[in-house]
């Protein structure tokens, strides 16, 4: 998969400090949000970047995509015509969104805002590379994201898909656009639904999204079907009347590839013991994990373990990755030729912390360990359908056996989820 990084960032030119002039410093959450996000991309060793922007030429059922070797623009309608910038196009990639994407049409323009705003930021941090812009559509954009995601399979180079946009436009009296009751709930369910249950911002009524004034609904909408990953809010706030939302959405990692890996040549040749493990700092740590299969979006088998028993993560995953596609008492073992229909994702898990009451978890922060009559049962956190402390401890009792009413010791734990 060579999409390696995306992230939602918001496209106000006043956070660009030669046009702010000191204004910026009422957003300074943020602009610190920004900087870290361009770091981390850069960091990812990222060759292009496809820049999803609301401020590109809009269509109902279709996008446009910016044509030309190299794609420019300035900020000269915001007082500024000295800061400009200039990148590579990126002839192929644009040529095969242009032909697979359903009415998608190339334009010959500049670089809007939405796309200036983090491309600055990018070229502050360092980022050099080739670039494309698009639009996103106004209906289904999850067909795109989807459809993108295909796409970019074909391509062997380092991409970051960076959707631009800003939330509610109606936050404040004294805002652009003023104050409409529909501005705050809508960003609170976006920003909540993010933390917690990303599919949920699919499901905001369109009228809501109106009335809020939003701006970039659709393209974090595009970027979440693009690639499944754990999000991570980096900065909200709206000093302006307008949301700024900064977050992380997707970043890859070798730990599941080398999970594909042992299960691949397990599954092949019955051994692992060709294979050389990583040498990477991460796959040093000694630390519990658990490996998850799906197909089709549908569980295929999932193993792990509450404690490290090996000397390594490499040597954890390894064995939890085989067992996850060989033991599994509720599958059966899965086939070679399963293999390229199965998504994988590794969670390593924190230190256990025990605790005293369901006050204390989080069903989309914090897995639980319940333990009672010598037997143990432990569910992951941020799963889909289980949204209360109450329905994830008695799903975690259900898989000890023991009954519902049972009183149980339980401990929580946070996990990182590393996703292909």
């Amino acid at each position: 998969m060579p999409l390696v990084y995306s992230a939602f960032v918001p496209h106000p030119p006043i956070v660009v400090p030669e046009i702010g002039r000191g204004e910026e410093a009422k957003c300074s959450q943020t602009l610190e949000a920004y900087r870290e996000i361009a770091r981390k991309l850069v960091q990812a060793q990222v060759e292009t970047v496809l820049l999803v922007s609301p401020h590109a030429t809009l269509l109902r059922k279709g996008v446009t995509i910016l044509q030309g070797d190299e794609l420019f623009g300035d900020f000269a309608a915001f007082g500024v015509p000295k800061v400009k910038l200039f990148f590579p196009g990126h002839r192929l990639l644009t040529e095969a969104l242009a032909a697979q994407l359903p009415e998608a049409f190339l334009h010959p323009e500049k670089l809007d805002h939405g796309a200036l705003v983090p491309l600055y930021f990018l070229q502050e941090a360092g980022w050099q590379g080739k670039l494309v812009e698009m639009s996103m559509p106004l209906n289904d954009p999850e067909l795109y994201g989807q459809k993108i995601a295909q796409i970019l399979k074909g391509f062997s180079e380092r991409i970051a898909l960076v959707a631009s946009g800003d939330l509610s436009h109606r936050l404040k009296e004294e805002g652009p656009y003023g104050l409409h009751p529909s501005g705050p709930k809508l960003d609170q369910w976006i920003v909540n639904s993010l933390a917690r249950d990303p599919s949920e911002i699919k499901r905001i009524p369109e009228k809501l999204a109106e009335e809020g004034g939003e701006c970039g609904w659709r393209s974090l909408r595009l970027a979440l079907a693009v690639q499944e990953g754990m999000p991570k809010i980096f900065s909200y706030e709206g000093p302006f009347g307008v949301g700024y939302l900064v977050a992380e959405l997707y970043q890859s990692s070798l730990l599941p590839s080398w999970a594909r890996l042992c299960l691949e040549t397990y599954l092949e040749e019955g051994s692992t013991r060709k294979l050389t493990p990583p040498a990477g700092e991460e796959f040093q740590l000694r630390r519990a994990c658990f490996v998850t299969l799906k197909k089709g979006g549908e569980l295929r088998g999932c193993i792990g373990t509450t404690e490290p028993w090996r000397d390594n993560l490499a040597q954890e995953i390894e064995h939890n990755a085989i067992s996850a596609g060989t033991q599994d008492p509720r599958f059966w073992p899965v086939e070679p030729d399963e293999m390229d229909s199965i998504t994988i994702s590794v969670d390593v898990l924190g230190e256990m912390e025990k605790i005293g009451s369901l006050n204390e978890l989080d069903p989309w922060r914090y897995g639980v360990v319940v333990r009672g009559r010598g037997r143990t049962g432990l569910l992951l956190p941020h799963l889909e359908g289980i949204n209360t402390a109450e329905e994830q401890v008695n799903i975690a009792k259900q898989k000890a056996g023991l009954r519902l009413e049972e009183p149980v010791e339980m401990r929580r734990f946070e996990v990182m989820r590393y996703f292909e």
